[in-house]
């Protein structure tokens, strides 16, 4: 286990959930050895129930815009905007339509000797992304992270991501927080951050954000389409076109049986367009939901970047991964496929392809092949 993981398993202990449950999450979300995620990432995503908890004794600081904020990014030493170091780092071209849509924010304040600067902040109807920078006057290692969750000041119960990096200069990161409202025009993010938290130790300090953000222009398109396998219903509800992604939102619906064998249960997409490309579709949190009749009844969203504009149709393929753990030896688990759902973009339609051939990305092929 490294330093990172490390960190984040004391913050997750602090955490007021069921000891059973936290340890599944935090197996299968952040340990190399956990399956199906071979790959590590700085990606950390928390229940909403465990972000409140990290909002509580915050102590109130003044919202401070600083005029000087371009000249402090010109000479902070990172090449590049924020999401351009994530689009190479991730090797996500579709990173870089972020850039080119989003809102200027230019907010910065400074704490015992650590600067956080947020930077551009984009709204497509179903999540806010922000970007942010942190120096500090000390040297940052890989262990650096900001702790206290973003959220959005009209919505309540839902999930916030932090993704970061350590670059030349400090620290930068990429907060997304899942907002799905065609109606809301404007949305209005809240941030707090409770402290820069190092291995070689904690800097508390006193800073609060408040901004608002635009929606951009999206052509939604309603679902109610459901496919089963196994006890597990994808039920999708809504897929939307933006200028910078596609956004997918479904539910898992969880037949109780199923959960007398099994603890959790994790509904996932991957999507191909007509041209063969494959596509990442990681999700940005579940929610339970009024009327949810088991613990795993959740509602998701994801987003899928990068899509080819030449294609005409978008195919989502969901499966789940259904899991335990027994005697508090290494987790079990089990892959479940359901049919496909394809997307018709220039018609606005969609059907659903049973027992489809499932793609594969090329770099889970180079993984296997290891």
């Amino acid at each position: 286990m490294n330093g990172k993981e490390i960190s984040i398993k004391k913050a997750m202990e602090q955490i007021e959930v069921p000891e059973d449950r936290l340890d599944l999450i935090i197996e299968n979300a952040f340990l190399e050895t956990a399956p199906p995620k071979a790959k590590k990432r700085r990606k950390w995503l928390v229940p909403a129930v465990a972000a409140s908890v990290l909002f509580v004794g915050i102590s109130t600081a003044i919202l401070t815009a600083s005029p000087a904020f371009a000249n402090y990014m010109a000479e902070l030493p990172v090449i590049g905007n924020v999401f351009s170091i994530f689009a190479e780092e991730e090797d996500e071209e579709g990173l870089l339509q972020y850039e080119r849509f989003s809102e200027k924010v230019e907010l910065s304040q400074t704490s015992n000797g650590v600067t956080i600067s947020i930077d551009q902040a984009v709204y497509d109807g179903t999540n806010v992304t922000f970007t942010y920078t942190v120096t500090a006057d000390r040297e940052l290692d890989d262990s650096a992270r900001l702790t206290g969750f973003p959220r959005l000041l009209e919505a309540e119960g839902v999930n916030a991501s932090m993704d970061w990096e350590l670059a030349e200069g400090g620290l930068v990161g990429m907060n997304t927080i899942p907002h799905l409202n065609e109606e809301a025009a404007q949305v209005n993010v809240l941030w707090e951050p409770a402290s820069l938290y190092t291995d070689d130790g904690e800097i508390e300090g006193d800073w609060k954000f408040e901004f608002a953000v635009d929606q951009l222009k999206k052509d939604p398109i309603a679902l109610d389409e459901k496919v089963t396998e196994s006890g597990v219903t994808v039920h999708f509800t809504e897929v939307t076109f933006t200028d910078i992604a596609v956004n997918i939102a479904y539910q898992q619906l969880v037949d109780p049986v199923l959960l007398e064998e099994w603890e959790a249960v994790e509904a996932e997409l991957i999507a191909q367009d007509n041209l063969g490309n494959v596509y990442k579709v990681p999700y940005n949190g579940g929610t339970a939901y009024e009327g949810a009749i088991t613990r795993e009844d959740l509602f998701w969203t994801a987003t899928m970047r990068g899509l080819d504009p030449l294609a005409t149709t978008l195919t989502f393929y969901p499966f789940a991964h259904v899991s335990r753990v027994l005697d508090g030896k290494n987790p079990e688990w089990n892959r479940i496929e359901f049919d496909a759902l394809e997307i018709n973009m220039l018609e606005g339609t969609y059907r659903i392809i049973q027992d489809p051939v499932f793609p594969v990305f090329e770099e889970e092929e180079e993984e296997e092949g290891k």
